[in-house]
């Protein structure tokens, strides 16, 4: 039985629960300042510092999360094509049926 019954990767569900926080976080920041008591301008500057920053912390995780994306492809890349050197390899050892050496 899969001990793992929601997939087998459990670094899965991670960038949606990373997604969610980064929602809620937004969302209650934006909820508390509206609340709070203080002048307009103040909670307007108040929303668009805490924008600013929600904003920077996703840009860098969406780069963080295009590295990790790119070298998992490089990765990937380079062992396929391993796998299809050692198979041209293996064949070419063989050479074909019916011919002599």
């Amino acid at each position: 039985m899969n001990e793992y019954p929601y997939g087998n990767d459990l670094g899965q569900g991670s960038s949606n629960n990373m997604m969610g926080f980064f929602v809620g976080a937004l969302v209650g920041a934006g909820v508390a300042l509206l609340l709070a008591p203080a002048p307009g301008g103040q909670t307007r500057r108040r929303l668009a510092d805490t924008a600013k920053r929600i904003g920077s912390a996703a840009k860098d995780k969406v780069s963080e999360l295009r590295g990790q994306a790119d070298q998992m492809a490089g990765d990937m890349g380079h062992e396929s094509y391993m796998q299809g050197r050692q198979g041209s390899q293996a064949r070419a050892g063989q050479g074909l049926p019916g011919q002599t050496t």
